[in-house]
């Protein structure tokens, strides 16, 4: 296990005595294969269909997996935006870590975790680390938090339904077996 990880269970705080890191998630289960979902939610490009506010994603140069690191601009109350993601941690098709440059919370941390489930299908669940400011509502910043988890899964399942529901079923005559489409 990752000494991040260890660091990060709900309820245990650093040797420094930071704060305690937190966890919210969301989950829901998709009729699709989890190397589907994961080559939806993992291109930066396709971020501007999961997030509203997202205008543009591509990835920054570099290498794919640990240290890769995907660009965002999004635009908040008319003002642009430019962020990024940096993958800390990474089993590529089934988990990734992922940590924003310049976030206000130096704990914070994405969590996207994606199970095969018995009927070929798969539960993404998508997570949030992070620790409370001091003076913060505690329920509502839970709310909040899990609340973007919940839109997040909600739209990779509506999605990944639309894109499985338009996509063309191999003809009996074709030759074609559905492995190969």
């Amino acid at each position: 296990m990752s000494p991040w990880f260890e660091r990060c269970r709900p309820g245990v705080r650093t040797p420094q005595g930071a704060p305690v890191v937190h966890y919210v998630s969301a989950e829901t289960s998709i009729g699709a294969a989890r190397q589907q979902i994961w080559d939806f939610i993992k291109p930066p490009e396709n971020s501007v269909l999961l997030d509203p506010r997202v205008v543009r994603g591509f990835p920054a140069p570099g290498h794919e997996g640990v240290g890769e690191v995907r660009v965002f601009i999004s635009v908040h109350d008319g003002v642009e935006h430019v962020s990024a993601l940096e993958d800390v941690h990474e089993i590529p098709g089934e988990l990734a870590i992922t940590r924003s440059f310049g976030a206000m919370d130096p704990a914070a941390r994405g969590r996207d975790f994606l199970k095969v489930t018995d009927d070929g299908g798969t539960i993404p669940e998508h997570g949030l680390h992070f620790t409370l400011p001091g003076d913060s509502d505690q329920f509502q910043y839970y709310e909040r938090h899990r609340g973007y988890c919940q839109q997040y899964v909600e739209r990779v399942k509506s999605l990944m339904e639309r894109i499985q529901a338009n996509k063309p079923e191999p003809s009996s005559d074709s030759g074609i077996t559905p492995s190969e489409t």
